[in-house]
């Protein structure tokens, strides 16, 4: 395609962007607002993706700070980042968001109560402070403040953050802001005052964009605004003339994050009909930017070609892949490394990790660190095994210039991934077709349903290896009293059989997605599913965006959940279900049992490689049993070490 729309500029404001793509705001990374520790990484990260083409990249906010001066040190930083990404040619605006009552104080000591318009709690539990009208005013300054800060850095504008629960959408929701004062008789006031402040900072110059909900998936009768509501706010505050640029987002945070940041179960471009409606609703005439899952450059393009929005937010896709424009203006769209809705980038923001990362590119914030530079030789690598760690070794080492061979029993590549193309994850799967064809551009060679033994070894005679083999499922004897006398089987195994039907029992001991896919897969091919997980919650190691959609499809779905539950034996098609301290909680008819547990290393491979002296490593699930994002992780860090 020839993205015409896609890759054409578009003035905004008094300045001209040289593309529709933009990165939005996305918090990245703590070590950047941390003064003590370096900025460089989340500098070359920006950077890296402004030099792919981007044409609006939108920072990470700096937080008003009512408290504190903005410091030398912010300035310093943030004149670096402005000055990185537009020599590379890439518009930049500082976001403005300060959380209000959101989340929790406990992790950082030197932050103050939670501010908010109410006195009430954060969904997380904590209370909050009522602000004063002095100390309303005082915030607005704040915001001021930081806009200052943009201007002195060198950015080209602000985005003033209206949306995702945060303070500004909680002073313009009944839910949040109850107050009869002048800043609840009106209540665009406060969102009005702080795009004046950032008008005036910037001048007629500058950008200031705002960022809206198109819908707060909240009914008035639930203290919310809905379309309606949202619409006639927005007309008021679009009505001051101050706003260049409109962007766009989906609910009110906390549980509707699901729904503005879609994963894997949505389809591309899920919340432009948002778009619609509200353009609809409201006499829109600035450029508009459409958000939520749009990861290729033809659905964007048709997004664009729609008139639904002038701008596309491909935030993810780009965080996967930072060559994304520059691949696709080139006509190498097939190249491109897909998003793949894991979700990896936002679940470890919104779970405290202090730096974001991607399902498939370890290189996300270590872009100077991990980027695959040629051999100072040329050697023979060989890979068993043709998993997520497998490929990715092998795809890095060969694009450093090595000779790749890649060896896997298995009739197909993907390892204990390639099961997740049976259930609602399945788009994960685009991973692996990615890098496979990667492969096939270089001299890397892969044979599979072939079998590494000494003789092969022999025949091959690497100077390194990479063993990748996986894991191989534990035995119903070997994880449960009594196992070997019912139907115990893996995910996999429960995912491609053709004979399973009826009471199914799945027992989770990891606590990822994993066990939750599979019951819902079961369940909808007719199973009668009874949940049960050693865990307090349902997949609290899954990721957040997935835990706020996971537990109500379960329940939807299942014919028994239980919670803090694990088998105490097994008794044919009878599982015992047991507490940790040995209480029995239900007996469970299971004809067929889905033990999602760690499986056991296959290191056969191991004793060939020992005994002929040849010098390896283990990647993923071979060194021991973890996520794909571990066994990607691993495996690019094996091809820079060969």
């Amino acid at each position: 395609m020839p993205f015409d729309k896609l890759l054409s500029p578009i003035v905004v404001g008094a300045r001209e962007i040289r593309n529709r793509v933009v990165v939005t705001a996305h918090s990245t990374s703590e070590q950047f607002r941390n003064p003590a520790l370096p900025a460089e990484p989340y500098i070359d990260y920006l950077r890296r993706r402004a030099a792919g083409g981007v044409g609006l990249i939108i920072a990470q906010p700096h937080y008003p700070n009512p408290f504190t001066e903005v410091t030398e040190e912010a300035l310093r930083r943030h004149r670096a980042l402005a000055s990185a990404v537009r020599s590379e040619g890439a518009t930049i605006l500082l976001q403005l968001a300060h959380l209000g009552l959101f989340g929790r104080t406990d992790a950082d000591p030197r932050r103050p109560g939670l501010w908010a318009f109410d006195d009430g709690q954060s969904e997380a539990g904590e209370a909050a402070h009522r602000m004063t009208d002095e100390e309303v005013e005082r915030m607005v300054e704040a915001y001021r403040q930081t806009a200052v800060l943009a201007r002195e850095a060198g950015f080209d504008g602000v985005e003033v953050h209206g949306a995702h629960g945060y303070l500004i959408q909680q002073s313009l929701t009944p839910r949040w802001n109850h107050r009869d004062d002048r800043w609840g008789g009106d209540r665009t006031v406060f969102a009005r005052r702080i795009i004046a402040e950032a008008r005036a900072v910037f001048g007629p110059g500058g950008i200031v964009g705002y960022r809206t909900a198109t819908d707060d998936l909240r009914s008035p009768e639930d203290e919310g605004r809905g379309p309606v509501g949202i619409a006639t706010d927005l007309e008021r505050i679009l009505g001051t003339g101050q706003i260049d640029l409109l962007n766009t987002t989906v609910g009110d945070g906390g549980k509707s994050y699901a729904r503005a940041i879609p994963s894997y179960r949505y389809d591309e471009a899920p919340n432009i009909p948002f778009i619609v409606k509200l353009r609809t609703l409201v006499d829109v005439q600035i450029p508009v930017i459409g958000v939520g899952r749009i990861v290729s450059p033809a659905a964007a393009e048709a997004v664009l070609q729609s008139g639904a929005c002038d701008l596309v937010a491909m935030t993810r896709a780009n965080i996967a892949d930072p060559d994304l424009v520059t691949k696709a203006a080139a006509g190498m769209g097939d190249r491109i490394r897909p998003c793949v809705g894991a979700s990896v980038c936002v679940d470890r923001k919104l779970a405290g990790i202090p730096e974001i990362s991607c399902f498939h590119n370890p290189e996300v914030l270590r872009e100077a660190e991990l980027a695959p530079r040629p051999a100072s030789a040329r050697r023979r690598i060989l890979v068993v095994g043709a998993g997520p760690a497998g490929l990715k070794a092998a795809e890095v080492a060969a694009r450093r210039g090595h000779d790749v061979l890649i060896f896997d029993e298995a009739g197909r590549a993907g390892g204990s991934l390639r099961a997740v193309e049976h259930t609602a994850a399945s788009a994960l799967m685009a991973s692996v077709d990615y890098l496979l064809a990667e492969l096939r551009l270089t001299s890397a060679q892969l044979h599979l349903s072939t079998r590494v033994d000494r003789q092969v070894l022999a025949q091959i005679a690497p100077d390194e290896v990479v063993l990748a083999t996986g894991t191989a499922s534990r035995t119903g004897a070997e994880l449960f009293d009594g196992g070997a006398s019912g139907r115990v089987v893996s995910s996999a195994e429960a995912l491609t059989a053709t004979d399973i039907s009826g009471e199914v029992l799945v027992h989770d001991a990891v606590g990822t997605n994993e066990a939750a896919l599979v019951a819902e897969t079961l369940a909808r091919r007719g199973c009668r599913v009874t949940f049960a997980t050693r865990f307090e919650t349902i997949a609290p190691f899954g990721g957040q965006v997935h835990r706020w959609a996971v537990p109500d499809i379960l329940r939807a779905k299942m014919h028994q959940l239980f919670p803090e539950t694990q088998v105490g034996y097994v008794d044919g098609d009878i599982a015992v279900l047991v507490r940790g301290d040995g209480e029995t909680v239900a007996e469970v008819k299971a004809p067929t049992i889905v033990a999602v547990a760690p499986g056991v290393p296959r290191l056969e491979v191991r004793t060939h490689l020992e005994t002929a002296g040849l010098p390896f490593r283990l990647v993923g699930d071979a060194q021991a049993p973890r996520t794909a994002w571990n066994a990607f992780t691993e495996g690019h860090l094996a091809g820079l070490g060969v």
